[in-house]
């Protein structure tokens, strides 16, 4: 694997990182604990704003969306027989050997390779010279490779195939009739299903336009909000957990730091890379310090059942105790903690707008 997709590969983790919150300071659930708001940050308006109206509308190819999900989750791979000609989708299970001017050349040949039909992953002629074939039968495929072929050794050459068919499968979608939704879902009827999906989509499509809302409003507070300084110890914690989880990715890849920075990152030098986390450092304590401030100015809060529950959302998203200390700097108490504030918070600006009909 090259050093370029190795660092392409690192985009998940670095995102994460900058979106999952600062490092905090002490075990405490909130970092911000002790500090004086009002000499911080001048939080503007943020109840009765304008946001435009949820709409919501299901169409029947959302419905028919849904259905054909659900065939393609019922659906099943079966074992071809000899006597079953090959055809597109199948997937085949081949042995080949490729020759140019009679002699074997680097990557032409393999044994075992599973290869889809009309996948066209191979070169143009190798995947139809298959189709109409059976099990058991091997197959001589004359063909040429194209001129702007990644490899120049062969490209624009012709090239001989032995190609030996060792087995095949086909998936199989059931139908959709009364009998699949029977066997698949609680209902009897299409008629029942196509009505329980309708409500499902409905409230989906509902629940995505509110966070919309949400998100329309939340940009507002930010706007009418100002930060008069910022607390230094999140400054620097921040900054510095961050570098070091670069320079973790960087050994853990087994690439420069400065590979990292500049691949991903785009900047140039780490004089370049350090406002840049020192930025996005300062807009994330804007936005945590504001939380915290409409949280407690409106007395917001939450349960220990609310609390609990989101620490097994997080959990059941892969993250336990030490790697989201890692990947933020936080405890897990504190990453809920500012997860379940941030929900209450944008409820209720969200209750208390001005929504437009």
């Amino acid at each position: 694997m090259s050093k370029r997709s190795v660092i392409l590969g690192l985009s998940m983790a670095v995102v994460l990182c900058l979106c999952m919150g600062l490092s905090g300071c002490g075990d405490e659930k909130n970092p911000y604990d002790g500090i004086n708001y009002d000499d911080y940050i001048k939080v503007g308006q943020y109840k009765g704003l304008p946001v435009e109206t949820v709409k919501v509308k299901v169409t029947d190819e959302d419905v028919q969306a849904k259905i054909d999900e659900a065939l393609e989750a019922a659906a099943k791979s079966e074992d071809l027989g000899k006597d079953d000609e090959i055809k597109d989708g199948d997937t085949v299970n081949i042995d080949y050997v490729g020759t140019i001017d009679g002699k074997e050349f680097e990557g032409g040949s393999a044994e075992g390779t599973d290869l889809e039909i009309g996948s066209d992953s191979f070169i143009e002629g190798f995947e139809d010279g298959l189709k109409g074939k059976h099990i058991g039968d091997s197959v001589t495929l004359d063909l040429t490779f194209p001129k702007d072929y990644q490899s120049e050794d062969v490209a624009g050459k012709d090239v001989t195939f032995k190609v030996k068919i060792n087995s095949a499968k086909r998936t199989k979608t059931p139908k959709y009739t009364d009998a699949f939704i029977k066997k698949n879902t609680k209902y009897k009827t299409k008629e029942d299903y196509e009505k329980s999906l309708k409500k499902s989509i409905r409230k989906e499509k509902e629940d995505e336009a509110k966070e919309e809302q949400k998100n329309e409003l939340w940009s507002k507070v930010m706007e009418n909000t100002e930060m008069l300084k910022y607390p230094e110890d999140q400054l620097k914690a921040y900054k510095e957990n961050f570098s070091a989880q670069v320079d973790s990715m960087a050994e853990q890849y087994g690439v420069d730091r400065s590979e990292v920075i500049a691949q991903y990152f785009g900047a140039e030098d780490e004089k370049a890379f350090d406002k840049m986390i020192e930025e996005s450092a300062q807009t994330l304590i804007k936005q945590e310090m504001a939380i915290e401030y409409i949280a407690d100015k409106e007395g917001l809060e939450y349960t220990d059942e609310e609390k609990e529950k989101k620490i097994e959302e997080i959990t059941a998203q892969g993250y336990d105790e030490d790697s989201v200390k890692s990947y933020t700097g936080r405890t897990m108490d504190q990453y809920a903690h500012i997860n379940l504030l941030y929900e209450k918070v944008m409820d209720f600006i969200l209750d208390n707008a001005k929504v437009k009909k």
